[in-house]
């Protein structure tokens, strides 16, 4: 474009904006010439949909934010469903009616991916050796009381139990372990301590996405074993030949895993294996605890010589907490135990007058899976009499009287000869209770109702 044409252009564009007055003032006559006109009034339709448009945009301001755990929405239809622990995320679910429960009587629900992470869900929840698989459960909070019979079965003839309460924050609880509703494995927990009950937890495991094909599963099992976790058998120094039971690394499948490297859950819930119940060391001393060690041995010994050992295998995974396994156990035949010590499977660690083995009298650990591990069982006469070691009051309902860990001996008390270790067991005529005494003081130990109690 040239200069001269440039200029041109300039006042070609000045003189086209510049005013004409006479041109104005004709047009302002033509404005003042036009008819009057009236403002026009809304319509009733226009002032309908105004409000239409108003409470819309109401409606969104005061919508739930999804994502804040009042449901999710479902595709394209802007609908709010529920979501776990709601139990109404289940609702038809045949897990749900599995354990007696409905969307009503049920006050949470929610799924475990491994049933071992229910300490993560359930962090108050008293240990249950049962559930330390790798299977998927499922979980219902029962709002009110379990469904299922109470504890102990039927009451004696011409009596009945007293109600049943559950304090504010425990509750009966389902599991079911397995993926399928009517193959999983059920157990039902009393008076459980929900608080702090959560459902999204740590990823402390693999559980999502698969390993991609260059990348190896961690082995449950670490390697190398250091030597004195290898050849058990021959570690033994047993006056015959060992027991049949347990395995070598590598043989035996890891059981008992727990979240620390303690093999006593699964000792007091193990009634297969016979092997001590007490008296294992930690030999030799490794630095587990922080995570410096994958294997630690422990050991039974008798007069110097080792009758029983343990060896657990650690391993983390995606930078989780550290998870423990029995992975090998061996044992020489129990006759060689130090039979005050217990074992698993009668777990009778007493002695009569004349300081002999006895089975008079027995103890028991409460059985986990029905959530009594905090009980100690006292079977006397044959059996014929139980007694309830139970400072947690899981079986109150079933106990003549209460337990108290400090009580004097009374004076129509009697002492019976029995001795377990440092306990000795005094009866009295009325046989409503048993005391035991240690070097701490005197227990009293209520007798149940049922000798032969159960749970479902």
């Amino acid at each position: 474009m040239s200069d001269d044409f440039e200029d041109l252009l300039k006042r070609w564009l000045r003189d086209r904006g510049t005013t004409d007055r006479s041109t104005l003032q004709a047009l302002a006559g033509n404005v003042a010439a036009l008819p009057p006109r009236r403002r026009r009034q809304p319509s009733q339709l226009a002032a309908a949909a105004a409000v239409i448009v108003a409470l819309g945009l109401a409606a969104f301001a005061l919508a739930p934010r999804l994502g804040s755990g009042t449901g999710e929405a479902s595709p394209g239809t802007g609908d709010v469903s529920p979501v776990p622990p709601d139990p109404a995320a289940f609702a038809g679910d045949p897990r749900l009616a599995r354990c007696g429960a409905t969307v009503e009587t049920a006050m949470d629900a929610f799924e475990m991916i491994r049933a071992r992470d229910y300490r993560l869900h359930l962090p108050e929840m008293l240990l249950a050796p049962e559930l330390d698989v790798d299977g998927p459960a499922f979980v219902v909070v029962y709002r009110g009381m379990s469904p299922f019979p109470r504890l102990g079965g039927a009451p004696p003839p011409g009596q009945t139990w007293q109600p049943r309460s559950l304090e504010p924050g425990r509750h009966d609880v389902c599991v079911l372990v397995g993926a399928d509703a009517a193959s999983a494995e059920m157990t039902v927990y009393s008076d459980v301590d929900t608080s702090g009950l959560t459902v999204a937890v740590a990823p402390t495991y693999r559980s999502v996405a698969p390993p991609t094909p260059d990348i190896a599963e961690p082995s449950i099992t670490p390697e190398p074993a250091p030597a004195w976790a290898a050849n058990l058998a021959a570690q033994l120094e047993c006056d015959g030949p060992p027991q049949t039971i347990g395995g070598e690394i590598g043989v035996l499948a890891p059981v008992g895993g727990t979240g620390t490297a303690s093999p006593w859950p699964w000792l007091y819930a193990e009634d297969l294996a016979d092997l001590p119940l007490e008296g294992w060391t930690e030999d030799p001393k490794v630095p587990w605890e922080t995570g410096d060690s994958d294997y630690m041995r422990y050991v039974n010994v008798v007069d110097g010589r080792i009758k029983a050992i343990i060896v657990m295998g650690g391993h983390s995974i995606d930078g989780g907490p550290g998870h423990w396994d029995i992975v090998g156990f061996r044992a020489c035949p129990p006759d060689e135990y130090d039979q005050l010590r217990g074992r698993t499977t009668d777990d009778a660690p007493w002695t009569d007058a004349s300081g002999s083995p006895t089975t008079t009298v027995r103890t028991a650990v409460g059985n986990p899976h029905c959530g009594w591990e905090s009980t100690v069982l006292l079977f006397l006469d044959g059996d014929t009499r139980l007694y309830i070691r139970d400072p947690l009051g899981v079986l109150r309902e079933i106990e003549v009287g209460r337990f108290a860990a400090r009580i004097s001996l009374p004076r129509d008390a009697v002492a019976s000869g029995y001795m377990s270790v440092d306990r000795e067991l005094f009866t009295t005529p009325d046989k409503d209770s048993v005391y035991i005494r240690t070097p701490a003081g005197v227990e009293r130990w209520p007798r149940s109702k049922d000798p032969m109690i159960g749970c479902a």
